[in-house]
């Protein structure tokens, strides 16, 4: 049986301790209202629309985002990690429009679509950890976010398909995500070289509680937008 590594201790002991001091704000994400009104065909497809923009502005803010911090912490093991998550973006960021098209909708009008102030939050926090934080804090956040944007994105891909007559392709975007997860033994390595080097574990978890209460704020201003 394979065990991790002794030196990984500390990075393991806070990831185990944050799922479980998280674990209210992850399912009430992976539970919220708006995935069942859009299951039961409630959520009206001219909001799609607008949940097509925001993400369009939230994937390429990332590309810029997170090819600031892998540039930053390029001379870290960590950059492996980070180049990873860039080439997801860059992947979804193409995925994002084959949605789009479906709705239909050219890239000039998303870009032309007005950004909600509640759905954009999580983009805003996430540029500010790729400029000023650490490498750990933003490989943390992720690590949880991944986990409920991508049991999000299936429902909403399974939903568009069986009650908004989208293919596939359309759906790709909600999909792909699954394949740019890390695995949490990945995490550890960084993290915990980032507390040997004075990054404080308060920091990570801020990082972290903070980033999933931007996405349940962007979930709330999907379902305003919607009226449901």
């Amino acid at each position: 049986m394979n065990t991790l590594p002794s030196t990984y201790s500390s990075a393991v002991q806070l990831i185990s301790g944050l799922r479980s001091e998280l674990q209210p704000i992850l399912d009430g994400i992976r539970n919220h209202p708006y995935l069942d009104a859009l299951e039961a065909g409630r959520v009206p497809r001219d909001s799609l629309r607008i949940f097509a923009a925001q993400q369009y502005h939230i994937v390429t803010n990332g590309i810029m985002n997170i090819a600031l911090i892998t540039a930053r912490f390029g001379n870290l093991p960590s950059r492996e990690l980070l180049n990873f998550f860039l080439q997801a973006e860059f992947e979804v960021n193409r995925a994002v429009l084959e949605f789009a098209a479906a709705l239909p909708m050219s890239e000039g009008e998303l870009k032309a679509t007005p950004l909600l102030a509640g759905a954009l939050p999580f983009s805003y926090f996430e540029t500010y950890l790729c400029f000023y934080r650490s490498d750990a804090e933003l490989i943390t956040a992720f690590l949880f976010d991944a986990e409920v944007w991508i049991a999000n994105a299936r429902r909403v891909s399974r939903a568009l398909q069986e009650h908004y007559g989208f293919d596939r392709q359309a759906v790709r975007f909600f999909e792909m995500y699954a394949n740019y997860q890390a695995a949490e033994e990945q995490v550890y390595p960084p993290v915990q070289a980032a507390l040997e080097r004075g990054v404080t574990e308060a920091d990570i978890r801020q990082s972290a509680r903070l980033l999933l209460e931007y996405e349940k704020m962007f979930w709330d201003a999907m379902a305003a937008a919607a009226g449901v």
